[in-house]
């Protein structure tokens, strides 16, 4: 059996970050969730990068908004990293995605974002 993706984790004091290399569809979103709840523990931010990411299908933008949804609810702000132009921000974007997750074009600028206080 083929691995469609990989992460590579780093944790800070309080951000956590994840980047996702290959392909996420039904088959791994549980693997993109436990990935990204392992990699938040004790932090209060979290940037996932897709920009690696070469397939991203419903199942996958799914757990992504599960996983917003959950984390929020811990007070642990999400932003997400799809380049312009990358699979996966086209499919974040056909549905509307950044209406309710943040979506950056690079991993600095969703870390200066999370370094702003959250309004809520």
């Amino acid at each position: 059996m083929t691995t469609l993706v990989s992460f590579v984790s780093h944790s800070m004091a309080d951000r956590a970050e994840l980047a996702v290399h290959g392909e996420i569809d039904a088959s791994n979103t549980a693997a993109l969730h436990d990935a990204i709840s392992d990699v938040v523990r004790g932090g209060r931010t979290c940037v996932v990068d897709l920009s690696q990411t070469s397939y991203l299908d419903s199942a996958g933008i799914n757990t992504l908004f599960r996983v917003h949804r959950h984390l929020d609810q811990l007070g642990i702000r999400l932003h997400l990293v799809a380049p312009v132009g990358s699979c996966a921000r086209y499919a974040l974007n056909l549905v509307c995605a950044h209406r309710i997750i943040p979506i950056h074009d690079a991993a600095d600028a969703a870390r200066a974002a999370l370094e702003v206080p959250s309004a809520t």
